[in-house]
């Protein structure tokens, strides 16, 4: 594991015309030699990459980071509407080949892992291998009042930092188009394509999570590949200590785990 991993590395933020919207990205700076496993980042519901940045920038030294604010939300243009997941999807797709991106290491956390899953199922060729953080939406807990009140209860664990983060994102995206994407969220069934997820995963979990649960990450590791032949499966991390927002509240940690698993692929992929 590279110790370089842990010192912050500044990044760039960029905008991009992508399909006539302005999208706006931090990556690398300056971009390493070697970009064959670049890290792509993709953000939760309603919020921006800012939170995602303490990790990316501990990771930026040692590997090509980049992640954007998906269209509607952060520094990215609105379209007219609330892109339901398959247009946000397509609107990833689109930002890596603008950025020439990939195939790439897919970390998400929260909603964006929705996003990352229903792009890999229908492109498998853009994934090298996924970081599923907090992965949404458990069937268990598919209301839109209930989700809010675990939103609420998963506050007290996050650093106030955090916090300010998501109300300044939140009220820059608009209420309406923040709970038409919920909508378009709880409508989604993750788990009908997690079975055809071919590529390596890693789920991660925190025990003090009230939005997801460890009980649904362990059901998400268990379903990835399951339908696929060649699939290499999923491995599960729960840490005790954390929350939802782990990218944002322990990027050390959090980047220990990407960096490992990062060296996990590099080694499969040499020849034996």
């Amino acid at each position: 594991m590279s110790t370089e991993t842990f010192a912050d590395q500044p990044l760039k933020s960029v905008m991009d015309n992508v399909r006539g919207i302005p999208i706006h990205a931090l990556v690398s700076v300056p971009a390493i030699a070697d970009a064959s496993m670049p890290l792509v980042f993709v953000h939760g519901l309603g919020v921006s990459v800012r939170y995602l940045e303490p990790t990316m920038s501990r990771l930026g030294r040692a590997h090509y980071v980049a992640g954007l604010d998906l269209p509607g939300f952060g520094r990215s243009g609105s379209p007219a509407y609330a892109l339901n997941l398959q247009e946000l999807s397509d609107a990833l797709a689109a930002w890596l080949d603008a950025r020439h991106i990939g195939p790439a290491i897919f970390v998400s956390n929260s909603y964006g892992c929705q996003v990352v899953v229903d792009l890999v199922s229908r492109e498998p060729a853009r994934a090298i291998g996924l970081v599923l953080n907090a992965p949404t939406m458990d069937p268990a807990h598919r209301t839109m009042l209930g989700l809010w009140f675990r939103l609420v209860a998963d506050a007290a664990f996050e650093p106030w930092g955090l916090a300010l983060i998501v109300a300044r994102d939140y009220t820059r995206a608009g209420l309406l188009r923040v709970l038409a994407t919920l909508r378009h969220a709880l409508a989604d069934a993750i788990e009908s394509k997690l079975p055809g997820i071919a590529v390596p995963t890693m789920v991660v979990a925190g025990a003090h999570d009230t939005v997801v649960s460890v009980a649904w990450a362990r059901e998400v590791t268990r379903l990835v590949g399951i339908s696929t032949r060649t699939a290499s499966g999923a491995t599960l991390h729960v840490l005790p200590n954390a929350a939802h927002a782990l990218p944002y509240e322990d990027p050390v940690t959090f980047a220990s785990l990407i960096d490992a698993f990062v060296d996990r692929l590099r080694a499969s992929r040499l020849p034996r």
